[in-house]
């Protein structure tokens, strides 16, 4: 079911469903090279432990981004708000970047998108004009010019293999595993460039793209592929943070655009 023929939701109603989108990417587990659950009871986890009530706090700014429209000074705000809820430590791991993108997601939504495709593409006109702020400014935009339509592609992608795995009555956990292998397979991740090198970025998308091509997290071949992926992320540190964050993005798409028609504004 499009969104278009959805009643349209106000700016509490996309708030609640971005922070579920935001709580639902931070629980996933086993994410590779990512934070989740497995180790929330080690202090080597703080990232984890550091995020799990952020959702809550985020509700706020995303609600006034919601309700920001043409106001791009208040929408620049609201921005600001939502990363700074973010703990330093888990915005080395792109929770910052998807705070913001859920800022820009919930606008766009707001103003009249029809569908997920047209409400990225009025988030990226939004990301330019609305200055990022931060410890990696450029690279808290949505997508940057050089990646710009290949990560709305690789989004797209990763939409339709949530939905695809649904219909293989696979788990829901196994659906949102998929979105994220395909969005690791796809994305020049400049964050994993930058700390790792282009060494590291081959890595997660052959490695990634070879757990796809095993039938993906659902199959026992898959999921062994899987486990060898996280294995070798966590060695050597190496974090697909951009996938991480787009995820979220995919996820309130998601919630958005397929939301029963019993939820109304």
């Amino acid at each position: 079911m499009s969104s278009q023929h959805l009643p349209r939701l106000d700016a509490d109603g996309l708030a609640d469903l971005a922070v579920a989108a935001f709580t639902r990417e931070v629980f996933l587990t086993p994410k590779p090279g990512l934070p989740d659950c497995r180790t929330a009871q080690t202090p080597a986890n703080s990232v984890f432990s550091s995020l799990v009530n952020v959702g809550v706090r985020l509700h706020g700014p995303l609600r006034a981004a919601g309700g920001a429209g043409a106001d791009t000074a208040q929408l620049a705000a609201a921005c600001r708000a939502a990363q700074e809820v973010v703990p330093h430590t888990a915005s080395l791991n792109g929770f910052d970047v998807a705070a913001r993108a859920l800022c820009l997601l919930t606008t766009a939504w707001a103003q009249g998108a029809v569908d997920p495709r047209d409400a990225c593409a009025r988030a990226l006109a939004l990301d330019e004009r609305v200055e990022p702020s931060g410890d990696f400014h450029e690279s808290y935009r949505l997508l940057s010019g050089r990646t710009k339509w290949r990560g709305l592609t690789a989004i797209e992608a990763a939409l339709s293999a949530v939905r695809e795995a649904r219909t293989r009555s696979l788990t829901e956990e196994t659906a949102q595993l998929d979105a994220l292998l395909t969005l690791m397979a796809a994305m020049d991740d400049e964050r994993v460039v930058r700390d790792k090198g282009p060494l590291a970025l081959r890595i997660v998308q052959e490695d990634a793209a070879a757990v796809l091509a095993a039938g993906g997290a659902g199959m026992p071949e898959g999921r062994r592929r899987l486990a060898e992926l996280d294995e070798q992320l966590t060695r050597y540190g190496i974090c697909p943070a951009t996938s991480g964050a787009l995820l979220t993005v995919v996820l309130f798409l998601d919630s958005v655009d397929s939301r029963p028609l019993g939820v109304a504004a």
